[in-house]
């Protein structure tokens, strides 16, 4: 019975954690609940493939991308054909389009203000 007890509140523990040191986030006002069904049912999902064939279309041009400079360069292939398009479907508020969770561009950068 022990055991048990010590298993169980030792998984309590472990699932309760990342509640309790989450960090809170100030994000932007939340959008209208009609702008986050369309998001959610009509933006995500096309969105969610398209990523999908945009990785499988990098991974294809890699061994022609990679020995001419395209996948090394200031403007990596691998940032705007695998990482806009992953950022776009899953680092977005519901509803918003422009901002980002980690509050970046779409491309990743860190936003400066003046």
């Amino acid at each position: 019975m022990r055991i048990f007890i010590c298993t169980l509140l030792a998984a309590v523990c472990l699932l309760g954690a990342p509640a309790a040191m989450a960090e809170r986030d100030d994000g932007p006002p939340p959008a209208p609940g009609w702008l986050m069904a369309i998001d959610l049912v009509f933006v995500r999902p096309p969105s969610l493939v398209l990523s999908l064939a945009s990785t499988a279309v990098y991974i294809g041009l890699t061994p022609i991308a990679y020995p001419i400079g395209a996948a090394t360069g200031p403007h990596q292939l691998g940032t705007y054909i695998v990482n806009v398009p992953w950022r776009f479907t899953t680092s977005r508020y519901y509803g918003n389009f422009a901002e980002y969770r980690d509050h970046r561009t779409i491309t990743g950068r860190e936003i400066i203000s003046e």
